[in-house]
């Protein structure tokens, strides 16, 4: 059931039919939205219609009208529902590519209410936005980060983790993002001072004693080994060349000497195609190897069948000619703790530099900036769609 599951949990999981039907309820939603908000004074003083709208709005990517809104429903004397209407405002600025203004909103809510899993999906969302965008939105980003490990540090050391009456934030989620934000230390040069007690703190939480025999365990644990993967040496993998006529014989596929880019990925994984091709966009002089075992994608044994070799030929065929699909023995794809699918690797000289789940641009941009300046350009937002959340 591990693959089911997995895949379930992915970003962007919809059938065609799914595909479908959201495509159609959004632009229902965007043509009510506009036809309603031309009159600024529809739902005037009506706090249940305006917040409503702007709900209808966002669901209709109308971001600009979707602000507006919003807006007007929290400078109503009393809204009945300020801190929904926040969130909802986070959104629609990042919608509208503003994570600055969405960030000064997040401030009121980490201000005004208790931190829950609301409040930390809006700083994720936020610090996604933000991070490797310029100087100015990686320093947002810091901050961020510093009040979200407050919150959820403390939290993780007494073994709880985060719930709100419309949701929850798993432990090994909350673990995850603490490791994001250790990256962020790392790339801006912060973690010099910070990095010796953040890592204690990071393993520490590992140890706790409600985590033990847990499911919250083992994503924590191989979440940390990526994060502290830079010090191993790889210097070669043995990797099997998917192309249009099968599967060719296992070859060495050197690390110690260049600039290599590996993004792990399994079959099931719907954003491994759109992520790919993103990162070729982003990078276009660079070889991607988009690497698999054949137990990732089936967990079972570590042997070929013709039925996952046919897939595997197809997502060659469907990728651009930059990405290289590679099997790699099993034990091979594991020493680099994905367990989340599509991940992003740069290994320099033999050594990893960057390895991470790419669960958001954030992430991509992270990854970029680790690869030879002549061959990536982040370009600010990035226009990938993909969500871990």
């Amino acid at each position: 059931m591990a693959p089911y599951n997995a895949a379930r949990a992915q970003p962007n999981d919809l059938t065609d039919a799914d595909t479908l039907a959201l495509g159609v309820g959004v632009a229902h939603a965007a043509h009510d939205c506009v036809a309603t908000t031309v009159d600024p004074q529809a739902f005037a003083g009506n706090p249940v219609e305006l917040l409503a709208l702007g709900r209808l709005c966002i669901l209709g990517q109308q971001f600009e009208p979707a602000r507006a809104t919003l807006v007007r429903y929290l400078a109503l004397p009393e809204p009945p529902e300020r801190e929904v209407a926040l969130l909802l405002l986070v959104r629609s600025l990042l919608g509208m590519k503003d994570p600055g203004a969405a960030n000064a909103q997040a401030q009121s809510l980490l201000r005004d209410y208790p931190y829950d899993a609301q409040i930390h999906y809006a700083i994720d969302s936020v610090i996604d936005a933000s991070e490797e965008v310029n100087d100015e939105l990686n320093r947002t980003a810091l901050q961020l980060c510093a009040q979200q490990g407050k919150n959820t540090l403390p939290l993780l050391l007494q073994g709880k983790a985060l719930s709100a009456a419309t949701g929850s934030a798993s432990a090994s989620m909350l673990y995850a993002d603490a490791l994001r934000c250790a990256a962020l230390d790392q790339a801006s040069g912060d973690l010099a001072a910070n990095g010796p007690q953040q890592l204690r703190t990071l393993h520490a939480i590992l140890e706790v004693p409600a985590w033990q025999h847990s499911a919250e365990l083992s994503p924590m644990e191989e979440a940390f080994a990526r994060f502290v993967m830079t010090a191993v040496p790889l210097p070669t993998l043995q990797a099997q060349a998917v192309s249009a006529t099968g599967l060719a014989p296992p070859r060495p596929l050197p690390l110690g000497q260049r600039t290599v880019t590996l993004v792990p990925f399994t079959l099931w994984a719907p954003s491994t195609i759109s992520v790919l091709q993103t990162l070729v966009a982003s990078a276009p002089q660079q070889t991607v190897y988009a690497i698999t075992s054949w137990r990732a994608n089936t967990g079972g044994a570590d042997t070929p069948s013709r039925e996952m070799l046919n897939s595997l030929e197809a997502l060659q065929a469907a990728l651009p000619a930059k990405v290289k699909v590679l099997v790699v023995p099993d034990v091979e794809f594991q020493s680099f703790h994905a367990d989340a699918y599509p991940g992003g690797i740069v290994v320099r000289e033999g050594r990893v530099v960057f390895n991470a789940v790419l669960a958001g641009d954030g992430a991509m941009r992270m990854l970029l900036r680790t690869l030879p300046a002549a061959t990536a350009s982040t370009g600010g937002q990035l226009s990938s769609t993909h969500r871990a959340k």
